[in-house]
């Protein structure tokens, strides 16, 4: 699934495209160098764009996290020990820390 992506991501992607070429266009070793790091700034930067929107996101959709699930084993409430998050949905990870079983909850 194709995410969209921020104005300011795709213009660092555009930029990072413009390095690129100029890179593949010059014979000065030295310039090339410059551009290919230039064009790899300009991905970092869009990366950093792309995760503070996602994180954004996150912290702004409502979540309530679901009530901690009882190991099968043992019978005891389990820890949230690990949240995982996609534009789609929220993984929990518990576990129990009297077995160490693990158990994952979806919030689709």
């Amino acid at each position: 699934m194709l995410r969209s992506v921020s104005a300011r991501a795709r213009q660092c992607h555009e930029w990072a495209s413009k390095a690129r070429q100029r890179a593949l266009e010059t014979t000065d070793p030295v310039s090339r160098d410059e551009y290919l790091a230039s064009e790899a700034r300009w991905l970092k930067l869009a990366d950093s764009y792309e995760l503070t929107e996602r994180l954004t996101d996150f912290l702004h959709k409502p979540a309530a996290i679901p009530k901690h699930p009882e190991c099968p084993n043992c019978h005891v409430p389990m820890w949230l020990v690990e949240i995982q998050s996609s534009s789609e949905k929220v993984e929990y990870l518990y576990e129990c820390k009297a077995c160490e079983d693990k158990m994952s909850v979806s919030d689709d």
